[in-house]
């Protein structure tokens, strides 16, 4: 650290205070400028979660280190965060009109029998098992080997022939699905999520409320599985909606009953929103290997229940 060298003042005491508020003055522009950029300082850079640790060896995140932003783009095409159908677009609006998402929150406890965990060793998965959610962050040097699956779109290079294997397989039954959105960097994810943070301000409700509201349709950044570079969203040709709806499209039909055959599954069921927190996604798709997804889907299960009985064998 470079030693500071001290001296007599050389200015008066008027002149001096007159150069400290022209000091303050420049360091008040700056700031503005940082708080009012799309990469700058944001709700989600300086308000971390409860629980949040980014301590040494933790899954914590941390905004704008070593982040690669996908080809992927998308428009800003919803203008209130459930309320109404919208175009899908990889903008990270997850949001389904039907349900409000006022399930309780899912933090340990049990289901199906199985005892449920929160936080997990992700060491001791699988990278195809691998759990992202709110108690589960990917570190922010997280970056996976990367393939093109078409449409600018970019999946795990593991298992990118088994999404385009699945797609191929529902074209030639006449289906029309279309990927629109799959890997997502995490400063998309930041920005995403501080916009619908805003949108909630906006709207009149306090800065914890939209904060949580927000997390019920936007992923925190580094807790979503499409940072993960293994989930997709899929709809069909014939509606493009992220609505319920998409679950009574053939495509949607389709994917739910055979999905499994090529290691995907339902990420986020209807009846299942109390232990993933989010709410029911009939278009979003995680790979999880053709094993676990067939034992899952069997089973009526998800990947908290599926990773917590794991882990307790």
């Amino acid at each position: 650290m470079r030693r500071k060298r001290y001296r007599e003042p050389v200015f008066s005491g008027g002149f001096t205070a007159f150069l400290l508020v022209i000091m303050l003055i420049g360091c008040g522009v700056v700031l503005y400028l940082v708080i009012s950029g799309d990469g700058g300082l944001s709700i989600a850079s300086i308000r971390p979660p409860a629980g949040y640790d980014n301590g040494a060896g933790s899954d914590g995140y941390e905004p704008g280190l070593n982040v690669v932003e996908s080809n992927v783009s998308g428009g800003d095409t919803q203008d209130d965060a459930g309320a109404g159908d919208y175009t899908a677009t990889d903008d990270g609006q997850d949001a389904d009109p039907y349900n409000n998402g006022d399930s309780t929150v899912y933090n340990g406890g049990t289901a199906n029998n199985i005892t449920l965990l929160t936080e997990v060793d992700n060491s001791l998965l699988p990278w195809y098992l691998k759990l992202v959610n709110r108690y589960n962050y990917l570190d922010y040097y997280f970056m996976p080997q990367l393939m093109p699956v078409g449409g600018g779109h970019q999946f795990d290079s593991r298992a990118y022939r088994a999404l385009l294997n699945m797609l191929e397989s529902a074209q030639s039954e006449g289906l029309s699905p279309i990927v629109v959105s799959s890997f997502r960097s995490v400063s998309r994810q930041t920005y995403l999520f501080n916009r619908q943070v805003q949108r909630h301000v906006d709207a009149g409700y306090n800065a914890d409320d939209a904060f949580e509201a927000a997390r019920r349709v936007v992923a925190y950044p580094g807790t979503s599985e499409h940072n993960l570079g293994l989930a997709v969203d899929i709809v069909s040709n014939s509606y493009h909606g992220l609505t319920a709806r998409q679950a009574e499209t053939p495509e949607g039909i389709w994917l739910a009953e055979n999905s499994y055959r090529y290691g995907f599954v339902l990420r986020y069921p209807y009846y299942h929103q109390h232990i993933t927190n989010i709410i029911f996604e009939p278009w979003h798709f995680r790979y999880v290997g053709v094993y676990a997804a067939t034992e899952m889907f069997e089973r009526g299960i998800v990947l908290e229940e599926y990773v917590s009985e794991l882990l307790a064998r």
